[in-house]
């Protein structure tokens, strides 16, 4: 059960609210006071400031129909701070980690009972304490936090990302979400049968779920398992996952029955898909309140979509999907994607997307001084072209669809340091990406000499990128504590930390050197480091950067128009959508384009660009 279930559920109770004002006691409220509560304040005047906010904001909102001012997550505070060096993020982790006090258990004992029960059962008194306790908790951590730096700007952004399941602007459609998951069942279902293999009772099937079981299915077919070392632990494992080049090079064996072995495996390993399907199927089914939907103007019987994100999810800041809903990485599966065409519009509006360009490849560009590739980008040339052109010997002008798909592959993914083998593996990946997501094309398999002299030709007329690699690896040393100073365009380095430009920062923790290179430690598990995988780290925070600042402003100046009511419906990646009414579609897309390619002030020479769409369905809009 996904939590947008669990509030819905009519079962659900509301137990107590407890209430800390700055300065004064707290106050619990339960039964009727709490919608007593929330009448009495004026939401345009309200902070409201919880450790779980995504959850507790939520509850306000669909069931006492309040929204405040600003919503203020602890826990994504918390997570961008000092996720690095905490185990969890939970509040019985992080408050003694953090204020040196700890969590209360006594509702363990209470887990399951209702409010009548607490009662009757003598409890009650130990709840209120509990409940006041976690507000103190919250209100202690938020306060060291602040006192340690964390910029207030980013709670206008950790704000606007609640926003998005807080206040949903997604209409449901429940018959293309149905399509979808039969789509995605009789898929795996044919690489099964193929396969040869069946599931259990439960649905499982045992060979292709368990490493070592598979592995002796490979044996069986006369197929010596692939392995690979781990680059985290450098322990020896079963190389058995997309991204593992010996492995999906089976896909091609002269053995039919080996052919469908590797599909169903790798078919049935990617069930997230259909497990989060089945999660907004039952999502579409659930009755919100009447109450709310009036609130909202919405029409009875409407299903919303609640967008759930994770502020400061990875470690270079950006979101990530939460609620297990994974909204951050919808697939692409062909032509028609049933997912993305599910969140729909109301009538007589549109969704509107708008997708920063190559963002990546122009910060590498700039940080690395290419200035001849800024340059390309700036003009609105097109750099996959021409550096196909230069690749393949030929014009511009006579550049194929397949070498410009190579040179935009290599723009795109030369930039961190990647090797001919991984390119060649990412060539072929994406080719296929390509052809199911079009519907036309075919899959390219380079030679390991064309791969060669792809990599070697971007090293080669980029030099500024390996230079910087080069200059980055050395710099480690610093992160570690060691003598010196860097800097990378906004991006200073320090013990353990690289500072950005929005008052966050990279974290290096336990960074260490091993025999086999560079170590740190994010959340609990080891990470290498490279000059080629730092700067992809920088760049990926740069964007990150651009993009959520992008979203404030954007949001300030649909204010400033009376167009508060339009918000932030989702952030995927480099892309932001919004749902507009259609009358106001151009002006939106105007102002978000604006904002989207507005210079930045660290980098007033890094040239942006946007691409927007507009359509009925999120689908329709990317």
């Amino acid at each position: 059960m996904t939590p947008v279930q669990y509030i819905l559920d009519p079962r659900f109770e509301v137990i107590m609210l407890s209430v800390k004002r700055p300065g004064k006691p707290v106050i619990n409220l339960s039964g009727d006071k709490i919608a007593q509560f929330f009448a009495l304040l004026n939401p345009d005047d309200t902070v409201m400031l919880s450790y779980n906010s995504l959850f507790d904001a939520c509850i306000c909102a669909w069931r006492y129909n309040f929204v405040p001012k600003l919503i203020v997550d602890v826990m994504g505070m918390v997570r961008a701070w000092y996720g690095h060096e905490l185990r969890s993020v939970a509040l019985a982790v992080a408050a003694p980690h953090i204020i040196g006090r700890h969590k209360g258990t006594a509702v363990h004992k209470m887990m399951g009972l209702r409010a009548a029960d607490i009662h009757a059962l003598g409890f009650w008194a130990e709840y209120e304490k509990y409940c006041g306790d976690d507000s103190e908790l919250a209100e202690g951590i938020f306060e060291e936090i602040m006192r340690q730096g964390f910029p207030p700007s980013e709670l206008i952004v950790l704000h606007n990302v609640l926003m998005m399941a807080v206040h949903p602007q997604f209409n449901l459609n429940g018959v293309e979400l149905a399509q979808h998951l039969q789509d995605i069942i009789n898929d795996k279902a044919n690489l099964l049968a193929q396969s040869g293999l069946t599931y259990d009772a439960n649905g499982k099937c045992k060979e292709l779920m368990s490493n070592d079981k598979f592995a002796a299915l490979l044996v069986a077919h006369g197929i010596v398992p692939p392995r690979k070392t781990s680059p985290t632990t450098g322990r020896e494992t079963w190389a058995f996952s997309k991204a593992d080049q010996e492995f999906t090079d089976l896909e091609e064996h002269p053995d039919t029955n080996v052919q469908a072995l590797v599909a169903a495996r790798l078919g049935h390993k990617s069930t997230i898909e259909e497990t989060r399907t089945q999660r907004f199927v039952d999502i579409s089914l659930l009755e919100w309140p009447a109450s709310y939907l009036a609130w909202r103007g919405l029409q009875p019987g409407t299903k919303l979509a609640p967008m759930p994100l994770r502020y400061g999810a990875a470690h270079t800041h950006r979101l990530g999907g939460d609620w297990q809903l994974n909204v951050q990485n919808f697939p692409s599966r062909g032509i028609i994607n049933h997912l993305k065409r599910a969140l729909m519009a109301w009538l007589g509006w549109q969704v509107v997307n708008t997708d920063s360009s190559q963002i990546e490849a122009r910060i590498v560009a700039w940080l690395c001084g290419e200035r001849d590739l800024l340059d390309q980008f700036a003009r609105g040339l097109d750099p996959y072209k021409i550096f196909a052109a230069k690749v393949f010997h030929v014009d511009v002008s006579q550049v194929t669809a397949e070498q410009r798909f190579l040179g935009k592959t290599s723009i795109l993914g030369l930039g961190f340091g990647l090797g001919w083998i991984k390119f060649k593996h990412q060539v072929r990946v994406k080719s296929l990406e390509a052809v199911k997501l079009s519907g036309k094309g075919q899959e390219l398999i380079l030679q390991d000499q064309q791969s060669m002299l792809i990599v070697n030709t971007y090293r080669g007329t980029y030099t500024g990128v390996p230079a910087m690699w080069k200059a980055l690896n050395n710099a480690i040393s610093i992160l570690a504590g060691g003598p010196g100073s860097f800097s990378i365009g906004p991006c200073v380095f320090f013990k353990g930390k690289i500072s950005l430009p929005n008052g966050l920062f990279l974290h290096y923790h336990n960074l260490r050197q091993t025999a086999d290179g560079w170590l740190y430690d994010h959340a609990g598990k080891p990470r290498r480091l490279y000059g080629g995988a730092l700067l992809e780290n920088i760049v990926q925070a740069l964007a990150r950067c651009i993009v959520m600042d992008a979203s404030t402003r954007i949001a300030a100046r649909l204010k400033q128009q009376g167009w508060g009511f339009i918000q932030l419906a989702l952030q995927v990646h480099d892309a932001l959508a919004y749902v507009v009414p259609d009358a106001l579609v151009t002006s939106v897309r105007n102002i978000m384009k604006e904002e989207m390619n507005r210079p930045v002030d660290w980098a007033l020479d890094l040239p942006l660009a946007c691409d927007t769409k507009a359509g009925p369905t999120y689908g329709d809009a990317k």
